[in-house]
């Protein structure tokens, strides 16, 4: 006999209309997760030295935001780089991806679903990534934009950055997604028939 495998899937708190990204803000690129944590500080170092400076050569006014706790030494110093802002601990998050531009992900290095993607997904965020900060998600329809190496990653943010319908867009279909697949009513369900499946 065949072994069933079930999956329950990351479950996602799905944000009131009211408080989700209003893609209003032409300048604000934003990332978010614990600073301390190394997969972090890769992306957000190649982000700030490889992708940001030729962004900001075009867009002058862009800014960088890195959002989260506990900012390592190194993530501390890309603050010196002119339009990058490194917050530390912030009480919400909700205000930064209300007036994000795109919640970037550049994730070179770790594994599994990237909570902090989901999260942007669920606020209806326009959210760029790599194929390894976008595994475990089944991105059929440009629910994200999904970036492979630095040359793609300039051409393909410029432009986002010159489209605020395809930002919208974007993040609307994200938000669907993860409504459609990682809400509690849907891994409720995949939790339930596990549960009934083994007793």
């Amino acid at each position: 006999m065949p072994k069933i495998i079930y999956t329950v899937g990351n479950m996602v708190k799905i944000p009131d209309n009211d408080s989700i990204a209003q893609h209003k803000n032409d300048n604000n690129l934003i990332f978010v997760g614990k600073m301390s944590y190394e997969p972090n500080i890769v992306a957000v170092t190649f982000f700030s030295t490889q992708i940001f400076p030729s962004l900001r050569t075009k867009y002058p006014e862009l800014k960088f935001i890195i959002i989260g706790a506990n900012p390592d030494e190194r993530v501390k110093k890309l603050a010196e780089i002119e339009g990058i802002t490194v917050t530390g601990f912030v009480d919400s998050i909700e205000p930064y991806f209300k007036d994000s531009t795109i919640v970037v992900a550049p994730m070179l290095t770790g594994a599994g679903i990237q909570n902090k993607i989901i999260q942007a997904m669920s606020y209806g965020c326009c959210v760029a990534t790599t194929p390894i900060g976008a595994e475990g998600l089944k991105i059929q329809n440009n629910e994200i934009a999904i970036i492979n190496d630095t040359d793609e990653w300039i051409s393909k943010l410029i432009i986002l950055l010159s489209d605020k319908n395809k930002q919208k867009e974007m993040g609307m279909k994200a938000r669907e997604y993860v409504k459609s697949n990682l809400s509690k009513e849907v891994i409720s369900k995949q939790f339930w028939s596990f549960i009934n499946f083994i007793k």
